[in-house]
């Protein structure tokens, strides 16, 4: 009696033991394979080609390569959607997701949590191109004294702006609609430019002249002309749109989207300085 119970004593010891073990797994998150990551590592196409399953998914995007594996649950989508690309370049489907439809910035900023390292040979994006192309020169850095501390920017009074380009954004339930850049000298606007100009479904700097919406666009083209040497407080002028661009083809909703610029502009300005002059 004595002997079975010594057995069964040992064996709830062994089986909780075991219990604790895979309980520690599943709470220590990321598998082996990837909890060193830093995201600074090169990962070469044959090892991102090695995980192409469920149980270990990696995705490379735009150049970066990121480990899935633990939000396929999550996913709002079927699994196999999210499997199609497992091991791939999934650039494509990032960036059209059905219907010419990108990813939304909530989903790029939940995919940064993800990401693992950078694959080998990628070309840079072009937003890395950009910053590496407004990296400040020699002369700029040695201007940098000149600026205004932070706590001085910071402390500025409504209405009073810094020269320099800046960069805002408009964006409706989670979708990115109008980013747009603009210069400020002496308060006056100047090099207005949209980066992107997106509506439902419909990437207007993508247009050709003989597509439906091209008229919506050059509506957009002439709110960048009328704003060009204007001072900035002069972008409520976009609230009455009918004074500022062209009835095109009977394209009569420019009133809505001169809001939507307004507001870009106006997260720009918030935001404050992108680059120094």
């Amino acid at each position: 009696m004595n002997i079975n119970k010594t057995a069964y004593t040992s064996f709830v010891a062994f089986s909780a033991a075991i219990a604790t073990l895979v309980v520690t797994g599943m709470l220590a998150g990321p598998s082996n394979a990837t909890e060193n990551r830093s995201g600074d590592d090169t990962i070469s196409k044959d090892e991102l080609a090695d995980h192409d399953s469920r149980d270990s998914c990696w995705k490379a995007i735009d150049g970066k390569v990121y480990d899935v594996t633990d939000y396929i649950p999550d996913h709002p989508s079927p699994e196999d959607v999210m499997l199609e690309w497992c091991g791939k370049d999934a650039t494509e489907g990032w960036h059209d997701k059905g219907g010419g439809r990108p990813h939304s910035p909530v989903a790029g900023r939940m995919l940064e949590e993800y990401l693992i390292g950078t694959l080998e040979g990628a070309e840079p994006t072009e937003d890395e191109k950009t910053a590496e192309d407004e990296q400040p020169s020699a002369e700029t850095e040695a201007k940098a004294s000149d600026r205004p501390s932070g706590k001085v920017q910071l402390g500025l009074a409504p209405g009073t702006w810094l020269d320099g380009r800046y960069r805002g954004t408009f964006s409706d339930r989670g979708y990115f609609q109008v980013h747009i850049q603009f210069e400020l000298e002496d308060d006056h606007l100047h090099n207005l430019s949209f980066r992107h100009l997106y509506y439902a479904d419909n990437d207007y700097l993508r247009m050709d002249e003989d597509d439906d919406l091209y008229a919506v666009m050059q509506q957009h083209e002439q709110i960048l002309e009328y704003l060009e040497g204007r001072h900035v407080t002069e972008i409520v002028g976009l609230y009455t749109p009918e004074n500022v661009v062209d009835d095109i083809d009977g394209f009569t909703g420019a009133t809505l989207r001169g809001s939507k610029i307004i507001s870009a502009i106006r997260d720009g300005l918030n935001r404050g300085v992108y680059t120094w002059p």
